[in-house]
């Protein structure tokens, strides 16, 4: 087990995570049929790293979640450190730093009565510091490095070359950040040093990184392009590392006074989102077949647990659909804090076609599929999903395309709930009056079933303030969803809807005037979800 979650460790530094993904699985396999807990949190962590880079964000907690229970009952605060700080990379990789920062404090907190220097922590603190970067909480993260680098032994030098590399990039972004140059520059040193040892790809990325940040402030902008090329040219190879390698290069053209070319930077980030997400949720839907097969015990006991259950089962699911429902809640790890924004948006449609006299199960199918309508958001950028106000001409098209994205991860299938989803993520953002996305869609020209979901859609985003400040009662939520009445949403449909919500909200005892009403709504939300004898 030792050998193959080194093999898994040293394929992850070559940015071929696919590929490790199955020999972890198995290691996971062997450390539980051993029963030797020890190797079981290696193995659900070398899983949960592994899922989360290859786009699973869902499959990554779950395993971290699972070492986490274990450290719980075994009470081992420091292993129950390490599973948090593992989720918060998880959660990170969604593209959801506010959360990743909180995970990252449970990390620290769980290991506050330890004395001496711990390894948990050290790596909670790097990753805090630079989650904290990426929100432009400079001091903040500055203060987490410099206490990262405070833990730093030299064991945990010699145990993680990477995550030092980490640790001083971090180090040199917040302190150029800060305006401290000097302090920078001696840690640039360092860095240079220590990647000459260290052959991995995201070794190299990381350093090219830094330095350019450090020679961008000190005026020498040539040298900085010159390295960033360099940086990019590997990090296209290395598809889980182009990512934060195209911000920084964006961000670095912005400073020079070269919008034009950042511009063409954003672009390449958008197609690199766009294509990725896409091949990744193919990928991801292969692996967890290959998983089923590899843990054979797991999947009996899946499946008797589910024959057990049955009249909770879906009808006729198409296979594959459990990954793709996961990526789903990875996708809206982005604009929701909670990930639950495609369950909300299922219910709430499958609740509308009922109300649009929708046979049962044809309105169960319907629910299903609005539940996958954003799985695009896997393609567009952390930095539009993150952005708060509004987006420019270019940004704002850049975002819709993931209604592009969601149609082609979906559309291979010939099973008709992915004929569906694929129709209703291509377009829920389509207007009534023909000025949404794409253009020149409108009325009855738009598929039912998607508009359905964007009459949903647009209820949960008002309701749940994505992109707002406040949060409306579900009274005030109907009234701004009946603006849109016409322009946006089918004046009909919105109607309908807003009879159902009242309805279902008096059955319940719902106050719908109550402010905020994200409470009731999500109490709304497990009515809905109920088993009302559609199967």
């Amino acid at each position: 087990m030792g050998a193959a979650l080194s093999s898994c460790k040293a394929l992850y530094a070559l940015g071929r995570s696919d590929e490790a993904l199955p020999l972890a699985r198995c290691a996971l396999s062997q450390a539980r049929r051993l029963g030797d807990s020890k190797w079981v949190h290696h193995g659900l962590t070398a899983c949960g790293i592994l899922a989360s880079d290859c786009f699973d964000v869902v499959a990554g907690v779950e395993f971290h979640l699972q070492s986490l229970r274990l450290a719980v009952r075994e009470r081992d605060d420091i292993q129950a450190s390490n599973a948090w700080s593992n989720i918060g990379l998880a959660l990170s990789l969604a593209g959801n730093p506010p959360m990743a920062i909180a995970a990252y404090g449970r990390a620290i907190d769980a290991v506050a009565r330890v004395q001496g220097p711990v390894y948990a922590r050290y790596a909670a603190f790097i990753n805090r510091s630079d989650s904290l970067f990426q929100l432009g909480q400079y001091d903040e993260g500055l203060d987490n490095a410099l206490r990262a680098l405070n833990e730093l032994t030299p064991d945990f030098a010699a145990m993680d070359r990477q995550a030092v590399i980490l640790l001083l990039r971090n180090l040199v972004n917040l302190l150029v950040a800060a305006g401290r140059l000097d302090e920078a520059g001696r840690h640039v040193e360092e860095l240079t040093r220590l990647a000459a040892d260290v052959a991995s790809p995201r070794a190299f990325i990381a350093v090219a990184i830094a330095r350019a940040s450090y020679e961008l402030a000190t005026g020498q902008h040539d040298v900085a392009f010159t390295r960033l090329d360099q940086a990019l040219e590997k990090a296209r190879a290395t598809p889980q590392a182009l990512r934060d390698t195209l911000v920084c290069v964006m961000r670095a053209e912005e400073i020079a006074g070269s919008p034009e070319r950042a511009l063409a930077r954003l672009q390449e980030l958008s197609q690199h989102h766009y294509e990725h997400a896409i091949e990744k949720a193919r990928r991801n839907m292969e692996l967890a077949a290959l998983g089923d097969e590899l843990s054979l015990a797991e999947h009996f006991e899946q499946q008797t647990q589910a024959r057990l259950l049955s009249r909770l089962d879906r009808p006729d699911a198409p296979g594959g659909w459990e990954a793709l429902r996961k990526l789903a809640i990875n996708a809206a790890f982005r604009v929701d804090a909670t990930g639950l924004h495609g369950e909300r948006v299922g219910a709430l449609t499958r609740a509308l076609a009922l109300a649009c006299n929708e046979p049962p199960l044809r309105a169960l199918e319907i629910g299903l599929a609005a539940e996958l309508h954003d799985i695009g958001l896997l393609s567009v950028p952390e930095t539009l999903c993150l952005r708060k106000g509004p987006l420019s001409a270019s940004e704002r098209k850049a975002y819709l395309r993931h209604t592009e994205a969601g149609a082609a991860i979906l559309r291979d299938g010939r099973h008709p709930r992915l004929l569906l989803a694929s129709e209703v993520a291509a377009y829920h953002h389509a207007w009534w009056n023909g000025d949404g996305y794409p253009a020149r869609v409108r009325g009855r020209s738009i598929p039912a079933a998607a508009r359905m979901c964007a009459v949903a859609d647009a209820y949960a985003e008002i309701l749940c303030g994505f992109q707002n400040a406040g949060l409306p009662s579900m009274h005030d939520a109907l009234a701004a969803l009946a603006a849109r009445a016409g322009t946006q949403l089918e004046p009909d449909l919105v109607d309908r809807f807003k009879s159902v919500v009242r309805a279902e909200s008096a059955h319940r005892g719902i106050d719908i005037a109550k402010q905020t009403g994200i409470t009731e709504f999500q109490g709304l939300i497990e009515t809905l979800q109920e088993d009302r004898g559609f199967i």
